[in-house]
């Protein structure tokens, strides 16, 4: 090959690599498209951090004015205390009340007995049987009647009451009830205003918070 063919075809593979360059590195050319990431949901179970200043009463009123709202029962009154501080610097006022509930504590098996005398003699008559868990009862509705157990299951207390008559005597069960305080904290609070009633109803396992009719000052 003589040298103008040579010159000839360096020239062509200059061509060649200048039109490459100029398209692949010169050439506009539209930017890829950004993929978009979409990230999972949260899973709603995970805990989450909760302020107090990002806590609202659950029912808020959009029309504006104030609502009013109840919690409790709270099991003191220092729990009462307590709670009224937690709502001062956020109740445009509040009220504390009191009231009273029965409670059962458990079950009574008793010999009754017409008077003071009868029940002296059935408990000889337990003596004798060998029994020593009685006492007479000396003040309430069962007055001058004979415990032979108080018991917290009524399961316990039939055997108990089982075993009596099984004696010979007349056993009789009843509930033990007891009159236990209630305390409540009402208040009052404007319908874009926030309360931290959350932290209280945690703080007193039972105790409720419900929305009430605003009371008169």
């Amino acid at each position: 090959m003589n040298a103008g063919h040579w010159r000839m075809l360096t020239l062509a593979l200059l061509i060649v690599n200048v039109g490459l360059l100029f398209w692949f590195v010169l050439w506009p050319r539209g930017e890829p498209a950004a993929t978009e990431r979409e990230l999972p949901p949260l899973d709603p179970g995970l805990p989450h951090l909760e302020l107090v200043a990002e806590v609202t009463d659950a029912e808020r009123s959009l029309a504006g004015g104030e609502q009013c709202f109840s919690i409790g029962p709270l099991p003191s009154r220092d729990a009462q205390e307590r709670a009224e501080e937690r709502l001062r610097p956020f109740a445009i006022t509040f009220r504390s009340r009191q009231t009273v509930a029965d409670s059962e504590l458990g079950w009574t098996v008793y010999l009754p007995a017409a008077s003071r005398a009868e029940a002296v003699s059935l408990t000889r008559e337990l003596v004798e049987r060998g029994e020593e868990d009685f006492f007479v009862i000396t003040t309430g509705p069962l007055e001058n009647m004979v415990s032979v157990g108080l018991f917290e299951s009524v399961t316990n207390a039939r055997a108990r009451q089982h075993r009596m008559e099984q004696l010979g005597f007349e056993a009789r069960m009843e509930v033990r009830r007891e009159s236990v305080p209630q305390f409540w904290i009402d208040y009052r609070i404007g319908s874009d205003d926030r309360s931290p009633w959350r932290f209280i109803v945690r703080a007193s396992p039972g105790a409720q918070h419900r929305e009430i009719p605003c009371w008169d000052e």
